[in-house]
């Protein structure tokens, strides 16, 4: 498609935080006709990137993406977060109309708050550390259950800069998802920059979230 591009019609990669951007540009003395042959070309790449298409810029975010979705399904979401300190919560109450959707968090930061408050098994913990996939789906089991949502996430991890109460190496995130369906997580890798693992961490989550939702 790209090598099939009209001369006036260039392509440019503009990579941000989990995503990239697409921008179509052209020239000419002909207004009406380069805002044609622009949107023709969008209309060819449309179905050649929908397993990864976000939106328009202009229009949308992943997370009014994700609250439409969960809006127009009647669906409900809650968040337990512990490396990323609520900035899912944040993102997602950021946006107007989010409580048609969203019905709490919890940011369950220390160990002690994922076993008194989230009520995750100490043995668990004890069995495959605090920083596991099998830490980041019962911690999101749990926040189903506490806030009675149809879905939950949930994350686990160590943004840095060095070792917390686990012995996962830093950038380490596990992510989960609790859906009518069941549950299901990842383990990533996410560097050893403290605040961009936090914000890929977030970026991923909510990946995940708008996967399983247009299901």
């Amino acid at each position: 498609w790209e090598s099939a591009l009209p001369d006036p019609i260039k392509l440019a990669y503009l990579p941000n935080l989990g995503r990239v951007r697409l921008r179509l540009s052209s020239k000419g003395f002909d207004k009406e006709a380069i805002i044609d042959g622009v949107n023709a070309q969008v209309t060819a790449l449309n179905p050649l990137i929908s397993d990864v298409f976000v939106g328009f810029e202009e229009q949308s975010s992943i997370e009014q993406i994700i609250g439409n979705q969960l809006t127009k399904l009647g669906r409900t979401l809650s968040i337990a977060e512990s490396c990323t300190g609520g900035k899912i919560a944040e993102n997602i109450t950021a946006r107007p109309g989010a409580s048609n959707y969203f019905k709490g968090g919890l940011v369950a930061y220390a160990m002690d708050s994922k076993t008194d408050i989230l009520k995750v098994n100490p043995q668990l913990i004890k069995g495959h550390s605090v920083v596991s996939t099998q830490v980041a789906e019962a911690m999101a089991l749990q926040a189903q259950k506490l806030f009675k949502t149809d879905y939950a996430i949930s994350t686990t991890g160590n943004a840095g800069p060095t070792k917390g109460e686990g012995d996962a190496e830093v950038g380490t995130v596990c992510i989960a998802l609790a859906s009518p369906k069941g549950v299901f997580s990842e383990e990533l890798h996410l560097g050893n920059h403290r605040t961009k693992v936090i914000n890929k961490a977030v970026n991923k989550a909510f990946e995940l979230l708008q996967k399983e939702i247009f299901k």
